[in-house]
């Protein structure tokens, strides 16, 4: 019964998935470009230059038929066909990599283990196809459903893994950062293309990397439960540090640098019609893929802080909590605002002397 009324209780969770689904149904205009562009092996942009287009790139396929319109839908931004698109998903990128590393960090959770939250690559993978919009509020109501405070009763329930903690930002770095860059600033758009390929299956990648760098790293680590506390504690504050720093940066670079306003850049204009041109339905889809999949971490993370509250935890105001956030928010942007969150959340968790009350 109490898993069934947190399940009720946390069904809020999973509206925002409504406006994404709304949003996916805008593919219309963009389709039949996408087709003439596959069947064609190439890509016709606005100026009327040319730009070869791949059909199969990993030789297996069902990968190559899954994400060879997605990576020619992609080449509107790789391209630079769209400068809106292009600073939009500046941001959003950026903001994607700190989700990911927040993915990456629960998954190392010993509570998790032997669980399916303990991969994040599997989510990361289907989000890669069906967007981050689709995935996100389902991955985190069924994660908030069958975790309870419980089952973090323990410091070592809550403890991460020491040496995949360590190995996330060198494997983000190669898996993730290197070639989405190289697809948005290569002088050669054949080259940003077949890159953008490789960024597309970023999760495979990512968790391959993990694996490796973690077991390459764990032999030199000590164990003694205080070391690996304060190494945990130094690391996490590392990934936060540098994903929202970069968030920061390229909020702020978007509304200096970008000739368009904010408003232009992030916010929908199309919701109950659907947009003519396919460039403006690819961006509309990207702006709620963004609004969406922040929305339902905003979420998640205001649930488990009012079960913070509630097991006498988290001493903070929900009115200091929402100007707080507001404030971080609107400086730094939702990338910054979801790391502030799981960081502070997770040192809530990790200094509380003792979890009876729970």
């Amino acid at each position: 019964m109490a898993s069934l009324g947190r399940a009720l209780k946390a069904l809020p969770m999973l509206l925002p998935t409504a406006f994404m689904i709304r949003a996916m149904t805008m593919t219309g205009p963009l389709a039949p470009v996408v087709e003439e562009a596959y069947s064609e092996g190439r890509y016709v942009l606005q100026n009327g230059t040319h730009v070869p287009v791949l059909r199969t790139f990993f030789g297996v396929p069902v990968l190559d038929d899954a994400f060879a319109r997605i990576a020619i839908s992609f080449g509107q931004l790789v391209f630079d066909d769209d400068p809106t698109i292009w600073w939009q998903c500046l941001v959003f990128f950026a903001d994607y990599a700190g989700l990911c590393a927040i993915w990456m960090l629960e998954s190392l959770r010993n509570a998790n283990k032997g669980t399916f939250f303990q991969t994040f690559a599997l989510p990361l993978f289907v989000a890669q196809m069906i967007t981050l919009g689709i995935t996100t509020p389902s991955y985190f109501y069924l994660f908030y459903v069958l975790s309870p405070l419980q089952k973090y009763s323990t410091a070592s329930a809550r403890q991460l893994d020491s040496a995949g903690v360590l190995a996330i930002l060198p494997a983000l770095l190669v898996a993730f950062f290197v070639p989405h860059v190289v697809s948005l600033v290569h002088p050669d758009l054949q080259v940003r293309h077949w890159v953008n390929w490789i960024w597309q299956v970023f999760p495979v990648w990512g968790s391959i990397l993990l694996f490796a760098f973690s077991t390459a790293i764990r032999p030199f680590l000590d164990e003694r439960v205080e070391t690996v506390q304060r190494r945990n504690k130094t690391a996490i504050r590392t990934i936060g540090g540098f994903m929202i720093g970069l968030s920061v940066m390229c909020y702020w670079s978007m509304i200096l640098f970008s000739p368009l306003p904010v408003s232009e850049v992030l916010i929908p204009k199309y919701l109950i019609k659907t947009p003519e041109s396919p460039l403006v339905a690819l961006h509309t889809i990207f702006q709620w893929d963004y609004i969406v999949s922040f929305t339902a971490l905003l979420l998640w993370l205001a649930y488990h802080f009012a079960d913070l509250k509630g097991a006498g935890i988290c001493r903070l105001s929900w009115a200091r909590i929402l100007v707080t956030s507001a404030v971080v928010g609107c400086l730094g942007g939702p990338g910054a605002l979801v790391m502030v969150g799981w960081i502070t959340r997770e040192e809530m968790m990790a200094s509380a002397e003792h979890m009876k009350s729970i």
